[in-house]
């Protein structure tokens, strides 16, 4: 069995690229855009590596601003 995660072994040349830009302001949007098609017609990653990027987007912050979705729903989540 491989010390591995999915993605290390699946898409070893975005390892690389994550590792670039983790920590930065746009991580997060980066991040996303990985798990998001915007060219059409992909085909997605595999569902073990999808939830290994999923895992990662849950440790960046999420931009705040405006249009902040989450934060609203954490409020909300919060309210008596």
């Amino acid at each position: 069995m491989s010390d591995l995660s999915a993605l290390e072994a699946h898409f070893p040349r975005l390892v690389p690229e994550i590792l670039a830009f983790w920590g930065s302001p746009t991580c997060f949007e980066q991040l996303q855009a990985l798990l998001m098609d915007s060219r059409g017609g992909r085909q997605g990653f595999p569902a073990d590596v999808y939830s290994d990027l999923s895992c990662l987007l849950t440790l960046v912050p999420r931009p705040k601003g405006p249009y902040d979705i989450w934060n609203d729903a954490v409020a909300a989540d919060k309210a008596p």
